[in-house]
């Protein structure tokens, strides 16, 4: 067993936080790529939604709309967004008909772009968009080892009649994280759109929307925000916002929704136009503080210390003889490290048993994510359990 200090890593003083997680006092916790550990504070939020309720009744409105707005403009700050620019939806699959719902695929540009590695909900979406509306679905395949994709070939399928660019920044099964840069400037040459899924990246990774000149930004909080599940959240430039009309809406996408006008929409201004129908209220107030922690701490701060804690994965499982289905080098990873012990679904079912927590995916191997209130004993410590197990 290799000797490592809980200490080690950067930015040791974010341990001091692991009493903020309770999780982390019952289990080896090591699957925050999958669902992050509950923030202690979240039982007291959803206590005061209650009392809110309890105690005001529809009055109690006047104080849940304006904190589904700051709660989004939370995860607007973590993802690098401009301000008023985020709005919370119940899922990613909620977000993307929202968007869907903007364009016509039966028009001069019917194309849309992704690739193999992208996470299968989204695949099914377009497929069926594609199947009953018209348009084309080009999926850039896997190269030969069956689990990168090329950049190259990615931005090769852009073309003058693509509408949409829908990629993921960080892959879900390999944390293969995507050279963005690139696939904007071709998606933009050529008049596209770029849809990303930022769900594996925010939290654990700056995304930089707004810096990367990303035009629409999808995700939730289910992983590395820790803000629990519920809570989907979708960001529009502000540049594009405007001559957005989606179909998929409600009434709260009504520029005054409590006029209650039975009319054709008058649009709401911005983001809220996205905003559909009645929120989901108890699911941003149970979201709130690990969105707060991740503002509090900064995302790069989170992503020095992952790659310092995921880089440890990588490095310890090749010396075990292990095979890693990750990028090597830090830099292209996201927050996981998917590994392949050998008989990687059994010895999964065994770390669960001894309370290790981590998660097994088919065609990849054993993912484990570290957050940055978990320790670099505890990275170690799973490595040697998924050798032991592995050796039966």
């Amino acid at each position: 067993m290799v000797a490592v200090t809980t200490s080690a890593g950067a930015h040791p003083d974010l341990l001091d936080r692991r009493a903020d997680y309770p999780i982390l006092d019952r289990r080896t916790y090591l699957i925050n790529n999958s669902l992050g550990a509950m923030h202690r504070e979240t039982r007291r939020r959803l206590d005061d939604y209650a009392d809110l309720w309890d105690t005001e009744g529809v009055v109690a409105w006047n104080t849940w709309f304006p904190e589904m707005m700051r709660v989004a403009d939370l995860v607007g700050t973590a993802i690098g967004a401009e301000p008023g620019t985020t709005v919370l939806r119940a899922n990613v699959a909620d977000a993307l008909a929202s968007v869907a719902s903007c364009f016509d695929l039966g028009g001069a540009r019917p194309r849309i772009v992704t690739t193999a590695a992208d996470w299968p909900g989204t695949h099914y979406f377009w497929t069926e968009q594609v199947r009953r509306h018209g348009g084309e679905l080009v999926v850039v395949s896997f190269e030969p080892d069956g689990w990168t994709v090329s950049t190259e070939r990615l931005v090769d399928a852009i073309d003058d009649a693509t509408l949409l660019v829908s990629v993921s920044l960080v892959q879900f099964r390999t944390s293969t994280l995507l050279d963005l840069a690139p696939v904007v400037d071709a998606a933009h040459r050529h008049g596209a759109i770029v849809v990303l899924d930022a769900y594996q990246a925010a939290g654990c990774l700056p995304v930089n929307m707004a810096a990367n000149d990303v035009d629409i930004c999808v995700g939730g909080s289910v992983k590395f925000l820790c803000g629990g599940p519920g809570n989907g959240w979708l960001s529009v430039a502000p540049r594009l916002v405007e001559s957005l009309r989606p179909a998929a809406i409600g009434w709260i996408s009504h520029a005054t929704p409590f006029a209650f006008e039975w009319d054709e929409i008058d649009y709401a201004h911005g983001i809220g136009r996205f905003a559909g129908g009645t929120p989901n209220v108890p699911a941003a107030y149970a979201a709130a503080p690990g969105y707060q922690a991740i503002v509090d701490i900064g995302v790069e701060r989170i992503r020095e210390r992952s790659m310092s804690l995921t880089q440890l994965l990588v490095d310890g499982a090749l010396e075990r003889g292990f095979e890693v289905r990750s990028p090597r080098d830090a830099s292209r990873r996201g927050g996981h490290v998917t590994i392949d012990p050998g008989n990687a679904e059994q010895v999964h079912h065994a770390l669960i048993e001894r309370k290790v927590v981590v998660d097994y995916r088919p065609g990849g191997g054993i993912r484990i994510g570290p957050h940055f209130y978990n320790s670099a004993e505890e990275c170690v410590a799973v490595l040697d359990a998924m050798a032991e197990l592995a050796s039966r």
